[in-house]
């Protein structure tokens, strides 16, 4: 629950999105020092594993992208902390491991991070500033930005992608001797657009009153893109209560396609990358079945536009990165879907008496 409760716009979400670029550069120019030492530590190591729950998921999959493509072929892998905790994999002193929890309390997370630790392994935590006490111990803790207010986490989020690609540039670097990913990339280039990618705010409002009465909403990407449409799938549904899944184009076309109405929207997130030319086919597929599609890209899928009900255009950037560049108006967009419904995205719907009898039977 938030501190202070708002009841209209801006709720607590609105202003942690607004936040977002200027947190990215924060957290980046104050975690080299940390991120330096445990890329010493953990740099030689055999296997990285990247674990979360939820939005902190969503975080340790972009980070496994991230330290695919930047961190010296380190072995890498992102775990759901539940699986992670209960299930496995084994562990060896020549591991590490890295937990991501916004509050820095979840259950299944510190779990993990203690098992961890008993195997011998190298470990961090990535976590919001505050709650110190309720901290698992770790050899490494990078802060990313004061306790949201929100439950929908947004900065938070952003925050710890940050820390995980300031981790990934030194763990390159001191793999390889090189720069894989030059200073500039993060301290200057990311923050910028993500700064740009804000002002489609508009935009995203006029979506949101065009298309709050859908049946459903399907959110579909592919690598980092799925990875997006998970996340604005999870904040349409935390933030407005509505209908709304996120999947890999794949996993869509095997399936759950089936299931789709013509009442449906369908939001594509389709920047230049290998995934691309799936979703151009699936727009044939959307259209066939007289669905509408809206689309969030770099301007590259030029063939989509003109059978869009939509067309957002964010800055060009490395594959790894549209998972930040994408997702930016789509916050906006579940941001504004709540307004148009009359919901509020700040509370995690816990001031309604059943939701919040419901969510006091278990601990997260």
């Amino acid at each position: 629950m938030t501190q202070e409760t708002r009841t209209k716009h801006p709720f607590h979400m609105y202003e942690a999105m607004q936040r977002q670029p200027e947190t990215f550069a924060r957290v980046v120019a104050r975690g080299g020092a940390a991120a330096g030492r445990f890329a010493a530590a953990a740099g030689d190591c055999d296997r990285l594993f990247v674990v979360g729950i939820g939005t902190s998921h969503h975080a340790a999959l972009v980070g496994e992208h991230l330290v695919r493509a930047y961190g010296g072929d380190l072995p890498v892998s992102a775990h759901h902390s539940f699986d992670f905790a209960l299930y496995g994999p084994r562990l060896t002193v020549k591991d590490a491991v890295i937990g991501i929890s916004h509050r820095g309390n979840k259950d299944y997370t510190a779990r993990s991070l203690a098992r961890a630790r008993e195997a011998g392994c190298r470990t961090a935590l990535v976590t919001g500033e505050g709650n110190v006490d309720q901290r698992p111990a770790t050899d490494v803790v990078f802060e990313t930005v004061p306790q949201e207010q929100s439950s929908t986490h947004t900065v938070s989020y952003v925050g710890s992608i940050g820390t995980l690609a300031l981790i990934a540039a030194h763990l390159g670097r001191h793999r390889t001797g090189a720069r894989p990913l030059p200073d500039p990339e993060l301290s200057e280039r990311i923050p910028g657009v993500l700064g740009v990618a804000l002002v489609t705010e508009a935009q995203m409002a006029e979506w949101a009153r065009a298309h709050a009465g859908r049946r459903r909403i399907w959110v579909v990407g592919g690598g980092p893109g799925a990875i997006t449409a998970t996340e604005i799938a999870l904040k349409i549904k935390e933030a407005a209560y509505l209908q709304a899944e996120g999947l890999a184009i794949e996993a869509m076309l095997h399936g759950p396609f089936q299931c789709t109405e013509p009442e449906d929207l369908f939001v594509l997130i389709a920047p230049a990358g290998a995934a691309q030319p799936r979703l151009l086919e699936f727009a044939g597929m959307v259209t066939d079945i007289g669905a509408a599609y809206v689309v969030v890209s770099d301007g590259t899928p030029t063939a989509l536009q003109a059978g869009a009900a939509g067309w957002c255009v964010v800055p060009a950037v490395p594959e790894p990165f549209t998972a930040l560049t994408c997702l930016v108006p789509l916050q906006l967009f579940s941001y504004a879907l709540a307004l148009v419904r009359g919901t509020n995205p700040d509370v995690f719907r816990l001031d309604d008496p059943r939701f919040a009898h419901a969510r006091a039977r278990v601990r997260l």
